[in-house]
């Protein structure tokens, strides 16, 4: 895992270039190909190339908070929620009105942001940091937990920032999270120890241990706890938690006690809506096609999918895949439509009726996909790695690796650029796209 601090020396963008037909029943399984479903409209082999004169995408403010970075970008009822952090710590949340531009409160805790820590983190490069925030609470974790020494959940209130709890632990925490009554959090234990000095591509003889908490979310009061191993990832939902570990998928009510052990691995993925969980099993670096099942809350399988996909992101009940194909699938199994192209990095415009993806040979492209799949625009700059980076209802700025930042229409068009050398987050809110960037500022910029 690159650490923050390398992070920051490198820049986002040499991080990213390291970087129809209803499931069968429990006993069967298929690969719906591209005529099960439809497939989106081909965009042929031309790309859309950027002219050198565009103009260059000015911000319409700038804002700086003291030298700490900008490292996640959350929001709520037209808010944003900054998650702040200087080299070594503090850390911060900053509820922010960008109308006024102005910061209503900020909260301020030891140590650094903790990345990858939110509740809503895809497991890329981009979003490595952020909250989770709720109607009335923001999470955020924080602590020397790249020191391996610990790390700490803190609840705060949303309208005023007032720390409400905190729940520190000799692990690196994270927000899983929410079940009903109950805040969920993940800890994976340090290795190499705190005492211990680490050694380049040094490994674990024994799987590392992960703990699952259900926290009060009134007061942090842990209510029970759980050791599992080899965890991959852990989702809540209304039903339940259910923890990837292993070869196996485990759930939990919200008491914490197992209410069904699902042998199938090794667990890569799991998200979980009211009704349906979705895991997906397999070796994402064997390459070929991972198995994505479709489980009720009970542990009963009612139907899987042999994809070639590793990516995971759900859209209020719908879940879209991405990978070595792009493909839409409804809670009942149903292959909604599917593209054999490689789309990876998946982000929705706020409306949800835009799907956009990393795409090209090299990953180089941005590809927007209509959520019924019928049609599609590539956005090819003349670079080998670039992304969608955030979307407004009618613009997507696409990242660099080169550190171009673009502007592109909704009919895929480049209509401005600006240098941006590294981009910790971005997010489009009412027709603006605010980014977070290596020099301490919050940007506003207008596509």
């Amino acid at each position: 895992m690159v650490s923050r601090r390398r992070l920051l020396q490198m820049g986002a963008g040499a991080l990213a270039a390291a970087a129809g037909c209803v499931g069968s029943p429990d006993d069967t399984t298929t690969d719906p190909g591209p005529g099960n479903g439809t497939s989106p409209t081909d965009p042929g082999d031309g790309s859309t190339t950027t002219p050198g004169d565009l103009p260059t995408w000015e911000p319409s403010w700038t804002r700086s908070f003291g030298g700490a970075n900008v490292l996640g970008i959350d929001t709520a009822d037209g808010r944003l929620y900054l998650t702040l952090s200087e080299d070594g710590g503090p850390s911060s949340v900053a509820a922010f009105d960008p109308d006024e531009q102005s910061v209503l409160w900020r909260t301020e805790s030891e140590g650094e942001a903790v990345g990858g820590s939110h509740a809503d983190f895809q497991h890329i490069a981009r979003g490595q940091w952020g909250s989770t925030v709720t109607g009335s609470t923001v999470y955020t974790v924080a602590g020397p937990a790249e020191q391996r020494e610990w790390s700490a959940v803190h609840a705060l209130d949303r309208a005023s920032g007032e720390r409400r709890w905190s729940h520190q632990r000799e692990r690196e925490l994270r927000v899983a999270g929410l079940a009903d009554d109950l805040v969920v959090a993940a800890g994976l234990e340090f290795f190499p120890g705190p005492e211990q000095t680490p050694v380049s591509h040094q490994t674990p003889e024994e799987p590392l241990v992960t703990v699952v908490y259900g926290l009060d979310p009134e007061d942090g009061t842990v209510r029970w706890e759980r050791e599992f191993e080899a965890v991959a990832e852990v989702a809540a939902s209304p039903d339940g938690i259910f923890v990837g570990a292993g070869d196996r998928l485990v759930g939990l009510d919200h008491e914490g006690t197992t209410t069904f052990t699902h042998q199938y691995g090794p667990a890569t993925r799991v998200e979980a809506v009211p009704g349906r969980v979705y895991y997906l099993t397999g070796d994402p670096y064997a390459g070929g096609a991972q198995t994505l099942h479709g489980l009720g809350p009970d542990g009963d399988r009612d139907w899987r999918h042999e994809l070639p996909v590793d990516e995971l992101l759900l859209d209020g009940d719908r879940l879209y895949a991405g990978g070595d194909a792009v493909v839409a699938v409804d809670p009942d199994g149903t292959v909604v439509w599917r593209d054999d192209d490689y789309g990876e990095w998946l982000l929705l415009d706020p409306d949800g009726d835009r799907l956009y993806t990393r795409s090209g040979s090299r990953a180089d492209a941005a590809t927007a996909y209509d959520t019924a799949g019928e049609t599609r625009w590539t956005f090819d700059p003349p670079v080998n790695n670039a992304w969608p980076e955030a979307a407004t209802a009618d613009a997507l700025a696409v990242g660099t690796v080169l550190g171009a930042f673009y502007a592109v229409n909704a009919d895929g068009e480049a209509t401005a650029a600006v240098e941006q050398e590294t981009v910790f987050d971005a997010l489009g809110l009412d027709g603006t796209v605010y980014v977070g960037n290596g020099d301490d500022e919050l940007l506003a910029l207008e596509p």
